[in-house]
């Protein structure tokens, strides 16, 4: 499978799940002979399938504004992709759609308004490894790396007697899919904007975050206790009231297809 997109319908589950199902079949028939090569390379194909097909549902969900589903599913493609980066050549990286996804989801989550999220802290009593069950301790360690595949399964460490001990909020956190948001609260314009230029999952664009000047007249919708547009924090009234023209943040998107000419040129946020 030189190309997971060109080979099913990714927009058909019934057919992805059809084509993952027999190579699995495919891989336990491999993993059973002792061809650890096959199975590996089997292996990469059922995870480079994996991830095309959950970035197009990730970018199918964003066009149908359910944004907290598919900010899952790219958090679920970026984990398949450092494992399968780690278990492949480059060519085959790139050649699988993997590499195009790895780029583009870094680019859809940051048209995201999420910036809170909740990290646990917790104890784990001990870890065994996910290829032989070997109870992994500081002087006894097994043969298996972990990330690395054998005979065409993934080496994990699996934790056993967990138990949570405190809750953190954090910007930056380890599970991406932890969002306290309540996302009828956000403002998910840019990725409506976005959506509205592009026809399918695999076209090209870029964003380019910058500023833009507007006459004060235009803001007419803010009052002097509201946040100011510049988004310094303050209030409108205590920032930019007095000014001829706001500056405030732009997003210019440069698509190698071009902009849609049914679609909305640009939004003004006021």
């Amino acid at each position: 499978m030189s190309d997971s997109r060109s080979t099913v319908n990714l927009n058909n589950q019934t057919e992805v799940e059809s084509a993952l199902a027999a190579l699995c079949d495919e891989k336990r028939i491999a993993a059973e002979k002792g061809n650890e090569i096959r199975a590996n390379q089997l292996w990469r194909d059922i995870q480079a399938l994996k991830v095309v097909s959950t970035y197009v549902t990730a970018i199918n969900n964003i066009k149908q504004q359910k944004y907290r589903d598919a900010w899952c599913e790219l958090e679920q493609c970026e984990i398949i992709c450092k494992f399968l980066s780690e278990n492949s050549n480059k060519e085959f990286y790139n050649s699988s759609g993997a590499d195009f996804v790895e780029r583009y989801v870094s680019k859809w989550q940051s048209l995201y308004p999420y910036c809170m999220f909740i990290s646990p802290a917790m104890v784990v009593g001990y870890y065994t490894c996910s290829i032989c069950e070997h109870k992994i301790r500081p002087r006894s360690r097994c043969e298996h790396i972990k990330g690395r595949i054998y005979n065409g399964e993934l080496c994990t460490h699996q934790a056993h007697d967990l138990e949570i001990r405190e809750v953190s909020i954090v910007t930056k956190p380890v599970q991406k899919y932890s969002v306290i948001h309540d996302d009828e609260t956000l403002d998910f314009s840019l990725l409506k904007y976005l959506c509205s230029h592009i026809n399918n999952p695999f076209d090209e664009w870029e964003a380019h975050w910058t500023t833009k000047n507007f006459p004060k007249e235009r803001f007419h919708s803010v009052g002097e206790d509201h946040k100011c547009p510049c988004q310094s924090g303050n209030k409108f009234g205590q920032c930019c009231s007095s000014k001829a023209e706001i500056e405030i943040p732009h997003v210019d998107f440069e698509l190698k297809n071009g902009l849609n000419k049914n679609a909305e040129v640009e939004r003004f946020p006021y």
